[in-house]
């Protein structure tokens, strides 16, 4: 819409960087046929810590699944002490529901590593501070899959590193198959529905590889854009809000 808007030359267009939406696709295939379609690395990556985060969600949610059966258990008990009180007569004082959680040795729970642990999967171990290394090492000894998944998003980063661009694409294909193997021997299913999606758009993705073409600029600014408008919520005049936003961002 706004290439149409500024009339710009569709056919001068030689690039084009996109997410994976299949309508974003048709349009530019449409559109601009000849020029080159670019899995955006911003999208790849964010698709592919969403994956890993849904593995540490997943056992955070088995986590809470046991306090909730602790507690129908405690309820059923409370029960049966009613029935038993009333049977005999005897006064019925209800007790509190108390769920008792093994510590670790850095001082936390289970739920807490787990709840706490979502920023520093995001890092590299070399950016982990002492406290955060402590309780990865926590998480990882308990939760193997969660250690696995890990290892294979650093192993993605690593390729998607701004330090193989330009490489030739018959080494890339040997990386990222190398990749969809290690994948498949962890057997995790958020991480094939990961390798599902970037089997199905290997070929833009590939072209990432060309010169590092990316649309984080575009993001970054698409994002001040929004806080701009939250800011601005129920603004009538809208030609005076474009043209504030014409004074911030062009």
């Amino acid at each position: 819409e706004i290439l149409l808007h500024n009339k710009l030359p569709l056919a001068d267009i030689a690039s084009i960087t996109r997410d994976f939406s299949g309508l974003f696709e048709k349009v530019c295939t449409e559109l601009m046929p000849q020029a080159i379609q670019i899995g955006d690395k911003f999208h790849v990556i964010r698709n592919m810590m969403d994956a890993h985060q849904s593995v540490r969600i997943r056992y955070r949610q088995k986590e809470l699944e046991k306090r909730r059966k602790a507690f129908q258990d405690f309820k059923l008990a409370q029960h049966n002490r009613l029935i038993a009180c009333e049977k005999t007569g005897q006064k019925f004082k209800a007790e509190k529901f108390h769920y008792k959680e093994q510590r670790m040795n850095n001082g936390e729970t289970l739920l807490e590593i787990l709840a706490r642990s979502r920023y520093l999967l995001y890092k590299y171990p070399g950016q982990w501070n002492n406290y955060q290394k402590r309780r990865a090492d926590i998480l990882f000894d308990t939760f193997p899959q969660i250690n696995q998944t890990y290892l294979l998003c650093n192993q993605f980063r690593n390729l998607m590193s701004t330090i193989n661009i330009g490489k030739h694409y018959l080494q890339i294909d040997k990386e990222l198959h190398q990749w969809y193997e290690d994948v498949d021997k962890a057997d995790i299913d958020e991480m094939s529905n990961f390798k599902s999606m970037v089997e199905s758009n290997e070929d833009i993705i590939r072209n990432y590889f060309i010169s590092g073409e990316t649309n984080a600029i575009a993001e970054a600014v698409n994002s001040k854009i929004q806080k701009l408008i939250s800011s601005n919520n129920g603004n009538i005049d809208k030609d005076f809000f474009f043209f504030r936003l014409s004074q911030f961002y062009a």
